[in-house]
């Protein structure tokens, strides 16, 4: 059946208006065989009722949106529904699922050079990272989302992400430079008629407005929004408000009502399937409790954001809720199984590569020589603290020890370490070798994450080289490959490359160990570093503890995670 296009064409200036509900009313006076038999339709129409919150309608018809896509061969309405699948599972609390469906419409739109796809793509993925507490490579993919988003003429995509610039800047404790964020978010969110985005851009700006004491602002900014949704209603987004009502309350004193506030938004979320809000309520609910000397109730609260954080991948909220001043007994276990593997993470995320060192000192160096995970850690930690012999050495422990194991996941993680340190030391043909081998088994093994960093690697040596075409392409190739699941960390690295040129990174936050820039520079830097650390395998001494952050300017380029 053929959908009149002028259909189409009004109910996307709806859309684009931020006029949801009535995308749903105009779509709903049509027969429902044209919404089935038009791929564009059923996008809008699905993408609206998950703008409103109406999450199992929404995802309805968006897969019937992704079905008619393929079956008629529409490409570019394929790639929007497929991120706009990944976008809900992520407000579903699906993440795995929401990387899976990101990071393949990303790949068709990098393919198909689709900016505003990127844009969307690169900023849930941003949202993920953020989520696990990865915060250098979510503002990487935010900032690389905002050029996208103003080159291709969305404003509503630019507060987006300004708005998800300032919730990272508040959560890092920068409030001066989120509130800079949430102000350009809530200024550019305003003009394009979308209330649910200003709504949600000027919650958030309310939240930071909270933290830095500023509570009569933050209790204007809410009433503000209180009015746009009572003009219109959105389940989903009114449990965060509650939320974010409820630290006002807190902060005044009013833990009763706090309380109350935070109990019905968790009720909400809970009823609409939107495990982040409620968790992070339980969270503020567990805190409420204890200033009130409930602590068995706090406790109970505490047990059921870990649990849900958990579902989220959220460990940096665990370690948050673990962190607080609970005896040592209710902290183990919240922490549960973050130790030691996860601890030794946490310092690689945070680059700590000192301390980081000094914890795996702390443990048998046969439990680290076992390890296959920890053995590749203390490869990073060496190797970013320029002790790059023993980043090598411990690389090889890595990758024999996966391979005893049948790890193949983590074999080539360590083959593509293996590399980024061999070329650091000024090894290109050794470097190349161990990239060429990790890519080759990668693809066999449809592991798009090893691809990406492959090809991110590669594409540092093309640039070494001079030959600067071959290295832009395959850092395009890295960032449309990279990332299923925790691997979306290392996007922002290779993303910082193709907009700036030769300036290859090292190991960023549990990154890959070293900055493989001129080998010069490398030969340079391991001139003047003779220490033997304690773990080298066969060898004693003591690691680096000079010093908590190692060249803070790098970025990941290779995970080290499972």
């Amino acid at each position: 059946m053929h959908t009149s296009s002028l259909v189409i064409d009004k109910a996307r200036q709806l859309s684009a208006a931020g006029h949801h509900a009535e995308v749903v009313e105009y779509l709903g006076t049509q027969a429902q065989g044209e919404l089935e038999q038009s791929p564009s339709l059923a996008l809008l129409y699905g993408t609206a009722q998950a703008r409103l919150g109406r999450h199992a309608e929404g995802e309805r018809w968006l897969d019937v949106a992704l079905d008619q896509a393929r079956e008629r061969d529409e490409h570019t309405v394929e790639r929007h529904a497929l991120n706009a699948r990944g976008a809900l599972a992520l407000m579903s609390g699906r993440i795995d699922e929401a990387a899976d469906f990101c990071t393949r419409a990303l790949m068709a739109a990098s393919r198909d050079g689709d900016l505003a796809t990127t844009a969307r793509c690169s900023n849930n993925l941003g949202i993920i990272s953020n989520l696990r507490g990865r915060h250098a490579e979510a503002i990487g993919s935010w900032e690389i989302a905002l050029a996208a988003f103003d080159r291709a003429g969305l404003p509503q995509g630019v507060a987006e992400c300004r708005h998800n610039l300032a919730i990272s800047y508040r959560e890092q404790g920068a409030l001066d430079r989120a509130l800079a964020e949430a102000d350009q978010a809530v200024a550019q969110a305003e003009p394009t008629g979308d209330r649910i985005l200003w709504a949600m851009t000027l919650r958030g700006r309310a939240e930071i407005r909270v933290a830095r004491g500023e509570l009569g602002l933050a209790q204007r900014e809410l009433e503000l929004v209180r009015e746009i949704r009572s003009r219109q209603p959105n389940p989903v987004h009114e449990a965060e408000d509650l939320r974010v009502a409820a630290a006002v309350l807190a902060a005044e004193g009013q833990l009763v009502a706090a309380e109350r506030a935070l109990r019905e938004a968790i009720g909400q979320a809970e009823a609409h399937l939107v495990p982040q809000v409620a968790a992070e309520a339980q969270r503020d609910l567990c805190l409420v409790l204890r200033r009130s000397g409930r602590n068995a109730d706090a406790q109970a609260a505490a047990r059921a954001a870990k649990v849900l954080f958990a579902q989220l991948g959220a460990e940096r909220e665990i370690r948050s809720l673990a962190g607080q001043e609970w005896g040592d007994e209710f902290a183990a276990e919240l922490r549960g199984s973050l130790a030691p593997l996860h601890e030794a993470q946490e310092l690689a995320d945070a680059g700590r590569y000192a301390d980081l060192l000094s914890y795996l000192g702390e443990r048998a160096q046969n439990e680290v020589e076992q390890s296959p995970m920890l053995a590749l850690l203390s490869s990073i930690g060496h190797s970013r603290m320029g002790r790059l012999d023993l980043g090598q050495q411990w690389s090889q422990v890595a990758l024999s020890r996966a391979r005893v194991l049948g790890d193949r996941r983590l074999e080539l993680r360590a083959l593509n370490v293996c590399g980024a340190i061999a070329l650091e030391r000024g090894g290109i043909n050794e470097a190349t070798y161990f990239f060429t081998r990790a890519q080759e088994e990668a693809m066999q093994e449809n592991d798009m994450a090893t691809l990406g960093k492959c090809a991110n690697n590669i594409g540092i040596i093309a640039n070494m080289q001079g030959d600067f075409g071959r290295a832009v392409g395959s850092y395009t190739r890295a960032i449309a490959q990279a990332r299923r699941g925790d691997a979306n960390r290392r996007r922002g690295g290779t993303r910082g490359r193709t907009a700036r040129g030769p300036a290859a990174q090292g190991a960023g936050p549990g990154g890959t160990g070293g900055d493989p820039r001129y080998p010069r520079r490398a030969r340079a830097r391991r001139a003047g570093s003779g220490t033997r650390g304690r773990h080298a395998p066969g060898a004693s001494g003591s690691g680096p503890r000079d010093g908590r952050h190692a060249h803070p300017r790098r970025r990941a380029r290779d995970d080290g995670q499972d």
